[in-house]
């Protein structure tokens, strides 16, 4: 790992809004380890439990021993389970307090070329999360998306507010998996008692990222670092929020031990509301030399992106909690671009099912 993902580790283990006295001294269950969100919770609980002593117990359930034993081989505490999210089955956990579900494909290009294991890898995998912590007594987070919202609105979006998808895209098969694994733990919360909270995430991004990751946010990074000009494939119009790596994660910790059961919490920033044109002007200012954005429009391509709209998130019902993001996106893409230039590890890929 590279100095700067070090370092917002660091912080997450410094953070005064992450509960640790709650989390200490527990077994916790991570799923989604070997991807960007996922891997940094895992490693921020392992480096808490290494630096005070406090026995966290890290018990990562993947589909990919080889390559989870490749990137946890320096951790203590930490168990790994062979689990395949959509296989439906449980995967052999006997006990644990915590399970922070973030095991997920975030690839728009797989969405739309496997939609039928999108939905499974969501729907089946949050259920069998959702069945272990029933028979644990384990309380859960589930890591849900934006993309929930729809085109969103031209008002800010709260927790209530629903979001208008099409069932027949396939391109949907991301945020209507995402809907009803919602739903199911709003239902396992109801009929069984399970504590479970769903935290919707903006798009998050920082050191950690593969500098061949596919999604728009890191080609805008690589054109600036090459010389190439930015092309829009869509009209640039889609407008959302993101929030930095290390934020969410400290997020994530403080939804699980207390987020209440049923609700949903936005996870965003914002400071970074950007439309995806101004967010490549804003790139190609500050980080590229000839750099310019032109519109190439492509409809095909542009099928495989989220639908065009106005996501702003309203923040202050997990600001409430305690929680406040640190960095804006200028800083974000600063962060991400210089820990490209440390070598940022290839394997730390931005699509992970379990």
């Amino acid at each position: 790992m590279s100095a700067l993902y070090n370092e917002d580790i660091a912080s997450i283990v410094r953070a005064a809004d992450v509960p640790w006295d709650e989390l200490a001294d527990k077994t916790i269950v991570v799923t989604g380890a070997t991807g960007l969100v996922g891997g940094m919770v895992a490693r921020a609980l392992v480096a808490y439990g290494a630096a005070h002593d406090k026995g966290v117990r890290v018990v990562l359930p993947v589909r990919n021993l080889d390559k989870a034993r490749a990137q946890f081989d320096d951790a203590t505490d930490v168990e790994l389970v062979l689990w395949d999210a959509t296989s439906g089955a449980v995967p052999n956990v006997s006990t644990c307090d915590y399970i922070i579900h973030c095991a997920s494909n975030t690839d728009s290009r797989r969405m739309v070329e496997y939609p039928v294991d999108t939905v499974l890898a969501t729907v089946e995998g949050t259920r069998s999360m959702l069945e272990l912590a029933r028979a644990t007594g384990a309380r859960l987070c589930f890591v849900s998306s934006m993309e929930v919202y729809g085109a969103g609105s031209r008002e800010p979006l709260a927790e209530s507010c629903g979001g208008a998808l099409d069932a027949m895209s396939v391109r949907s098969s991301y945020p209507q998996a995402k809907q009803l694994a919602e739903t199911l733990c709003a239902s396992y919360a109801k009929q069984y008692g399970v504590a479970a909270c769903v935290a919707r995430l903006a798009q998050s991004f920082g050191p950690g990222i593969a500098a061949t990751d596919r999604r728009v946010f890191a080609e805008f990074a690589r054109c600036c670092r090459e010389g190439r000009d930015i092309h829009l494939l869509t009209d640039g119009s889609k407008s959302n929020m993101y929030v930095y790596t290390a934020d969410a994660v400290r997020a994530l910790l403080l939804l699980v031990a207390r987020g209440a059961s049923g609700e949903a919490y936005n996870v965003a920033n914002e400071a970074t509301f950007y439309s995806i044109w101004e967010m490549a002007h804003m790139v190609a200012q500050q980080f590229g030399t000839t750099t310019q954005v032109t519109r190439v429009i492509d409809k095909e391509a542009a099928g495989r992106y989220a639908v065009s709209g106005r996501i702003w998130m309203d923040t202050s019902k997990l600001r409430a909690l305690g929680w406040a993001p640190t960095a804006d996106l200028p800083t974000m893409y600063a962060r991400m671009m210089a820990d490209w230039d440390e070598a940022v590890p290839e394997s730390m890929e931005e699509t992970n099912h379990a």
